[in-house]
């Protein structure tokens, strides 16, 4: 089992160094035993990254042997080519240890205001994915497409990662998922969606990649909040938590599960926090949350485990996640010292 998580976005303008707690953090996930750390691409919103790469380059450069990637990157809304540049130079700088995790998101003014079209950003995302690998993998070539055309050139720096970096392609709609199987190397599902949303684009995804010959790999995005004592979370915790995450789910809702959930909430029904976070989130103690990754493993079969610690919140907010940087740092150490090695003691590693 592999756990990844994602890097919150604890900003200090005061400060020298304003993303020093962030970086600490990173340091932390690398210490604790986590494969990769993310972070997230909204334009225009004070608690996300206008320019997530830059902030990859800097993870990169202070750490060791901890991958770094997007998710998501909104790749559609912008040039293709250029992206691939900066992509390859964190690739540089990190010796080999970047992913590029990409998805079409959600809101119409951040095309409109980059030169790109909403209601053709599918279309936009399937030939922005078939130009960065032209240009990770070809030299002295061009392209001629629908919306991007160039003539014969090469992108400098050459990516280290061979055939190119890990492009990981997130999407629950049909047509999204199967982009993942057909022009991905992974596809990110989740978190919003149920398990039971998750396992039915899983089949999905499954069918594809063996229409196409294809390896699945796939890893499963879960908000998570990890304590001592389930107990304590339950009362203290998850109240302000699930609110905070409906709230910003309201924004992107996609499918049925979903739009039914505040259907019922919308017509005075009392949905507790429990129930909305039993198939979406990790939460709990070390012991709840190890009970239930084994259940996600069990019904599913998957083998990444992405976890976003009090991740999730509206990005209108200055800090688009819940807790302070003790309280996360806390959850990193403690999802290192007890729930990672219960999956290393599984496979006798």
């Amino acid at each position: 089992m592999q756990f990844s998580m994602s890097l919150p976005l604890l900003i200090d303008p005061a400060e020298r160094d304003p993303y020093r707690r962030t970086f600490e953090l990173a340091r932390i996930a690398e210490e604790a035993g986590f494969t990769t750390v993310t972070v997230g691409h909204h334009h225009f919103m004070p608690g996300n990254l206008a320019d997530p790469l830059t902030l990859l380059a800097a993870v990169a450069a202070r750490t060791d042997t901890l991958r770094v990637g997007t998710g998501i990157f909104q790749l559609p809304v912008h040039n293709p080519v250029r992206v691939a540049e900066q992509v390859a130079i964190i690739d540089q700088i990190s010796g080999g240890r970047v992913s590029l995790g990409v998805g079409t998101g959600w809101w119409p003014l951040e095309y409109q205001v980059h030169g790109s079209d909403f209601r053709q950003r599918g279309a936009r995302m399937e030939e922005a994915l078939r130009i960065l690998k032209h240009v990770w993998t070809t030299e002295d070539t061009g392209y001629e497409g629908r919306f991007w055309s160039f003539p014969d050139l090469t992108v400098h720096p050459r990516p280290v990662q061979d055939p190119h970096p890990p492009l990981w392609v997130a999407g629950v709609a049909d047509a999204a998922v199967r982009r993942a199987a057909r022009l991905g190397d992974a596809w990110l599902c989740g978190p919003v969606q149920s398990l039971a949303k998750a396992a039915s684009c899983l089949d999905v995804y499954r069918e594809a990649c063996a229409e196409t010959g294809k390896r699945p790999a796939w890893i499963l995005r879960r908000y998570a909040w990890l304590g001592t004592d389930r107990a304590q979370v339950a009362r203290d915790v998850l109240p302000e938590y699930v609110g905070g995450l409906m709230e910003h789910w309201r924004e992107s809702a996609e499918d049925d599960a979903e739009k039914a959930l505040f259907a019922r909430i919308d017509a005075g029904e009392d949905v507790s926090a429990e129930e909305i976070a039993r198939d979406r989130l990790l939460w709990g103690g070390p012991e709840d949350v190890v009970a239930q990754i084994r259940r996600y493993a069990a019904e599913t079969g998957c083998d990444h485990v992405h976890s976003a610690f009090g991740g999730g919140l509206p990005g209108s907010a200055a800090q688009a996640s819940l807790g302070s940087f003790d309280e996360i740092a806390a959850m990193v150490r403690l999802f290192g010292r007890e729930v990672i090695p219960a999956f290393a003691e599984d496979t006798g590693a």
